[in-house]
């Protein structure tokens, strides 16, 4: 597995532990459930009641103070999520953005905060590489 996707798993694998007490959980949830789900409404639906499932498991764990079974949950879906990115490395840029999206509310950041660009009314001779959101106007 490309080390950079395994480390992404991890990454993603570590914000849903640390996620579940938060408002952003429940599009954290749900935007997992599409990636993973790849576009089949049941597959999502399947991920988003593991996920509740996994929620329901770190609050009892939570209140158990149960740091181990806390820590089992997050490699259970770390081994889950390379395993996703494995089958689907291509997945690993979504999976991303969802991350930085996760972070940015996490503090209190918007979207609009990331990269940006606009393009109005504007005519482009020859290759154009731009970095961001792209919202193309007229």
């Amino acid at each position: 597995m490309d080390p950079e996707l395994a480390v992404l798993a991890s990454s993603a694998a570590t914000a849903l532990v640390t996620a579940w007490t938060t408002e952003a959980w429940t599009g954290l949830k749900q935007r997992l459930g599409r990636l993973i789900g790849q576009g089949s409404d049941r597959q999502a639906a399947a991920v988003a009641a593991d996920l509740a499932t996994t929620q329901t498991e770190l609050a009892a764990d939570d209140a158990m103070d149960d740091l181990d079974r806390m820590a089992q949950m997050e490699q259970a879906w770390r081994v889950r999520l390379r395993l996703f990115l494995s089958e689907n490395p291509a997945a690993g840029a979504e999976l991303r953005f969802i991350l930085e999206e996760f972070e940015l509310a996490r503090s209190g950041g918007t979207a609009r905060d990331r990269d940006h660009l606009e393009v109005h009314h504007n005519t482009f001779h020859g290759p154009v590489q731009l970095k961001g959101i792209q919202n193309n106007h007229g």
